[in-house]
């Protein structure tokens, strides 16, 4: 994750606050990264998250003459992003996975050998077909948790949730995950060694 210098950000959101729309690209430029990764953990669906993804711009660059610091600025745009992308699950009956994970998973067998090593793009596909098998709560605050660094007390704030919710949701996540990823930890965590 890049650092972000918190002064010079701060300034360019009050530029935006004022009506300087390069400024406030400058501030989305800079944060779409993080919001692509929260947005994509909630709802793995590539095209969809990118209209998300302009859907939360808009309402954020409609909505930010009503924020009052500035330097909230972060937890607010990611709680827009948050709501925004719970608003898109609650008006589609299936929860989407993302289609690579699931090919992926059908073609790894439940048993894998345990001479075979996982490129980095099958660790993706397998831990994005991981966190599929999550409810959009506990992928929230994986998302948040994991993804994000956040501790409980602010993905608490950001989901309008108790802490003791949120750490509730994490630990059965990550039990869940850890069950899911099981038979495949060889694979997973295996060192590469040179053969002669």
């Amino acid at each position: 994750m890049a650092t972000i210098n918190p002064a010079s950000l701060t300034q360019e959101i009050k530029r935006a606050q004022q009506g300087d729309r390069e400024a406030f690209q400058r501030v989305i430029t800079l944060l779409s990264p993080r919001l692509y990764a929260v947005v994509f953990a909630l709802y793995p669906n590539q095209d969809e998250v990118y209209d998300i993804l302009q859907d939360v711009c808009i309402k954020a660059w409609q909505r930010l003459p009503q924020l009052r610091q500035a330097e909230a600025f972060q937890g607010w745009l990611m709680r827009i992003a948050v709501n925004t992308t719970r608003s898109r699950l609650s008006r589609r009956k299936e929860f989407p996975q993302a289609p690579d994970a699931a090919v992926f998973l059908m073609q790894t067998s439940a048993s894998p050998e345990g001479d075979e090593v996982l490129s980095q793009e099958e660790n993706r596909l397998l831990l994005q077909a991981a966190l599929d098998q999550l409810s959009p709560e506990h992928r929230e605050v994986v998302a948040l948790v994991e993804l994000e660094e956040m501790n409980c007390a602010e993905a608490s704030r950001l989901l309008n949730c108790p802490a003791g919710t949120v750490r509730s949701r994490l630990f059965y996540a990550r039990k869940q995950l850890r069950r899911f990823l099981q038979p495949y930890r060889q694979l997973l965590f295996q060192e590469v060694i040179p053969r002669d």
